[in-house]
């Protein structure tokens, strides 16, 4: 049997392979450190709206608490980086009391422009007595997009036990702050795979059942493998327009708003 510290290895291993365009960030452990990283991809992206002078500590707080305010709910998180055209944004004031709107995601640059490819994990929260590690996830611009939890190949209930670790971890609060921007979710025991779309709220976990999707290529042949899965829907740019493309916004003004991933055939 294959150890799920093994799994989590050899798949983060096929997401760095060059094809697949994710690069390893072996220092970043820490919820602290992901903020620091995003705010370099913000200095990175946006040297002419900031006049080439990067964020201070000041200046960077107001993109925190702007970013807090938009990404309240799951929806909303959606909404927000779905943005206006196609590109997320925050508006701040500077300390010289200039005006700067800073971009932080485009839907548009896949493959290619602003878009920066990472994968973490085992990412330790921001010290308030929870003992939980996210297993892996995909990063751009700094921005969690894709979470993924793994076990082994002998785990009780399959991929359902990493179901039900995310559902523990959202009802914790693990999702929120940085991570409250995470589209997709992907629960494998290495030889079952599956994929949903994250709830509109923590405690929603029971509809999400209904809308876990296994993946299947062009000529409908079922894909279970995690690394097969790997190659195929996590890849850039498949990975880049799941989130930007194939996940879509749910809101007939009766019924609760949700963000919706596609099945593969849909997306085919």
């Amino acid at each position: 049997m294959t150890s799920e510290n093994q799994i989590e290895k050899t798949f983060i291993d096929i997401l760095t392979m060059r094809e697949n365009q994710w690069t390893y960030r072996t220092d970043i452990k820490t919820e602290a450190a992901l903020w620091d990283n995003l705010r370099k991809h913000i200095n990175r992206i946006n040297i002419a709206a900031l006049d080439g002078v990067p964020l201070t500590d000041k200046e960077f707080e107001l993109v925190k608490s702007e970013f807090r305010r938009l990404t309240q709910t799951p929806f909303s998180a959606s909404v927000w980086l779905r943005g206006e055209n196609g590109v997320a944004q925050i508006s701040i004031e500077r300390d010289d009391s200039s005006k700067a709107t800073l971009v932080l995601f485009s839907n548009k640059d896949i493959a290619g422009g602003i878009s920066s490819y990472e994968v973490v994990n085992q990412i330790v929260p921001a010290t308030d007595g929870r003992s939980t590690r996210g297993d892996v996830t995909l990063l751009i611009n700094g921005l969690p997009v894709i979470h993924i939890e793994l076990k082994n190949e002998l785990a009780k209930d399959g991929y359902w036990q990493a179901f039900k670790q995310i559902e523990r971890y959202a009802q914790s609060g693990f999702f929120d702050g940085i991570y409250a921007t995470v589209q997709i979710f992907v629960i494998s025991n290495k030889v079952s795979t599956r994929y949903f779309a994250r709830p509109s709220t923590n405690s929603d976990f029971t509809n999400a059942k209904k809308f876990i999707f296994s993946w299947r290529e062009l000529d409908n042949t079922s894909v279970e493998d995690l690394y097969d899965f790997t190659r195929s829907a996590l890849s850039i740019p498949m990975a880049h327009e799941l989130v930007s493309r194939f996940t879509i916004l749910v809101d007939d003004k009766k019924s609760q708003k949700f963000t919706m991933v596609l099945r593969p055939y849909q997306i085919h």
